[in-house]
């Protein structure tokens, strides 16, 4: 029992607005991002890709996962899923172990010859060729969203009648940001009978999902124009 006019004690007139607490707020990022799975998983449902140039995949392991009894081969995939007029064609490489996506440049070897130019300025650096895979800006960028890992390999050979030799030189390889070079040394090309090394190439390898593919090569200009060799260039693999 209580006496008086209104309700009882511990209720309040005229009712308190109710808080609303951080936590019971919508949050809307993640609610487009569960809705855009949605409607991945239901495109994949309804219209399941097949690599073909209307049909591309996101990745070679969305084609996978799609059509698990597909073999390596040439497929086409269109990463930000937009027009499929922009797929890119990508070898896929399916193996017990991984799923990847590869993609081959257009120059993937640069030829054996004397490439420093006696116009070029001694102790400057000679870009040699553009490395440039032909893949547009924004469909690498949403490769590197769905994928997890990038590598690539160059391989430096000296011309055959030459070794590996026991000076260096300075080497620059400008990677996808065009702003940011690796920076490293190879060994200059030397007659057989001069050369203290065995062999005459060696492979440089590239791990950076961020900065990959390459996109040129340039060599320190030593004054030394009769030094031939060349550049064997990878497909950029990811996964």
């Amino acid at each position: 029992m209580w006496s008086g006019e209104g309700g009882p004690p511990w209720c309040s007139w005229p009712p308190r607005k109710s808080l609303m607490y951080l936590s019971d707020k919508p949050n809307f990022s993640l609610i487009q991002t569960l809705l855009d799975s949605l409607q991945q998983e239901l495109r994949l449902l309804l219209d399941p890709p097949d690599g073909t140039k209307l049909r591309p995949a996101t990745t070679c392991l969305e084609l996978w996962l799609c059509h698990p009894e597909f073999s390596s081969g040439m497929y086409y995939i269109d990463p930000n899923q937009g027009s499929s007029a922009d797929a890119l064609l990508a070898y896929c490489s399916f193996t017990s172990s991984s799923k990847q996506t590869c993609l081959h440049p257009e120059l993937p070897q640069l030829p054996m010859k004397a490439w420093m130019d006696e116009s070029a300025e001694d102790g400057s650096f000679y870009w040699l060729s553009r490395l440039d895979q032909g893949e547009s800006v924004v469909q690498m960028r949403f490769l590197r969203l769905h994928s997890v890992s990038a590598s690539q390999t160059v391989t430096y050979s000296c011309h055959p009648g030459s070794r590996l030799g026991p000076t260096d030189t300075e080497v620059k390889f400008l990677t996808d940001t065009r702003m940011q070079s690796y920076l490293g040394e190879l060994n200059h090309c030397v007659p057989v009978e001069e050369a203290v090394s065995s062999s005459g190439e060696s492979v440089l390898e590239f791990e950076d999902l961020q900065l990959l593919p390459l996109r040129d090569v340039a060599v320190m200009n030593s004054g030394n124009f009769t030094h031939q060799f060349s550049f064997t260039v990878g497909p950029t693999s990811l996964i």
